[in-house]
């Protein structure tokens, strides 16, 4: 049996604005990284570990914020995606 933390639920329009702001800052944080790492001469053996950092950090932010906006749209989606991994279970009378 696992046990899952619920945490208190948040307003779904306060989190699409919060992970709008998260998402512009990871852009804006990985470009400065990225062009302090080719502009500054950094060791070579760095930027392939620079680069995908710069490029996957604003990714899944930005991923995170398609299925919030999702959520957003759709407030029952969530619940059919529960429901749907839910194992259907026969009557315990037969009907």
């Amino acid at each position: 049996m696992s046990l899952r933390v619920r945490l208190p639920a948040v307003d779904p329009r306060r989190r699409v604005i919060l992970l709008c702001f998260g998402t512009a800052l990871a852009a804006l944080i990985s470009a400065g990284l990225l062009a302090a790492a080719v502009l500054v001469p950094a060791p070579a053996s760095v930027l392939p570990l620079v680069i995908p950092a710069c490029l996957f950090g604003p990714m899944t932010t930005a991923y995170e914020l398609a299925r919030a906006m999702t959520a957003l749209r759709d407030p029952g989606a969530a619940l059919r995606r529960e429901l749907d991994r839910l194992p259907e279970t026969q009557h315990p009378l037969g009907l």
